[in-house]
């Protein structure tokens, strides 16, 4: 069962409301995104390294598969925790069960210098699962929401919702914190992206919302360091996602 305090689930209805609509989200059942993918992340991907990228995802479980990467004619699949490469046609290349133990121990420390295609695909499959299934992903069963303080930044207070996730879902961290403007749209999103590192705080923003196939994205993401007291870094821009356009299937 999901858990919420009153005040916690009454800003999450203003966020399902300001992105169109529970009942229109629950009518999709997968996503294409279409954009360009950019930031000091991009160096640690293999290949074509996404600067192009086109992401399917489903709603319903955690899967996504990149089009075009690591090469042309090939593609990259998350399916629930689990990695592959195939060929177009679906000709398993490579495949790796448990992705995210490869991050951990010794194995771990030649993926704090680079990572192979398999690492790749399992964290921007989560990742970009996660991104674009927001916030009906916060809707899942198994995830507690309660709400926080409210935050000053651009001249605005930002109410926030504090999020823990269940252990079987594929995140960065167990805890994250989003912060919901006025008008109910998230405008940045605080985790650590733990299988980069415990040390990897990061606070994402989104901005440029717009309206696709009845349902409303952040076409801007930029996440950058997160500094003490849940400050933000200028500097170095970790990654810089833009989307032009999104398709939904129902």
């Amino acid at each position: 069962m999901s858990e919420r305090t009153p005040d916690a689930a009454g800003l999450l209805d203003e966020v399902l409301t300001a992105y169109g609509g529970l009942e229109r989200w629950r009518s999709v059942t997968a996503l294409t995104a279409h954009g360009r993918f950019g930031g000091l992340l991009r160096s640690r991907f293999p290949g074509s390294r996404m600067a192009e990228v086109t992401v399917r995802v489903q709603l319903a479980q955690q899967h996504a598969v990149f089009h075009g990467f690591p090469q042309a004619g090939q593609q990259a699949v998350f399916d629930r925790g689990d990695v592959r490469i195939e060929t177009r046609g679906g000709e398993l290349i490579s495949a790796r069960c448990n992705a995210r133990a490869a991050f951990a121990g010794f194995n771990g420390l030649r993926r704090n210098l680079r990572w192979d295609a398999l690492d790749a695909a399992y964290f921007a499959g989560y990742a970009f699962w996660n991104y674009l299934s927001t916030p009906l992903l916060l809707t899942r069963e198994g995830i507690a929401i309660t709400d926080g303080d409210t935050w000053p930044e651009a001249g605005q207070r930002w109410r926030r919702l504090e999020v823990d996730f269940p252990p079987d879902l594929h995140t960065h961290s167990r805890h994250q914190t989003f912060y919901v403007d006025a008008a109910g749209l998230i405008r940045r999103h605080d985790y650590v992206a733990h299988p980069i590192g415990r040390w990897a705080h990061a606070a994402h923003y989104c901005s440029d919302h717009q309206r696709f196939a009845g349902l409303v994205f952040p076409a801007r993401r930029r996440v950058r360091p997160q500094g003490p007291g849940g400050r933000t870094l200028s500097h170095p821009v970790l990654v810089a996602l833009d989307i032009d356009n999104i398709e939904t299937e129902t």
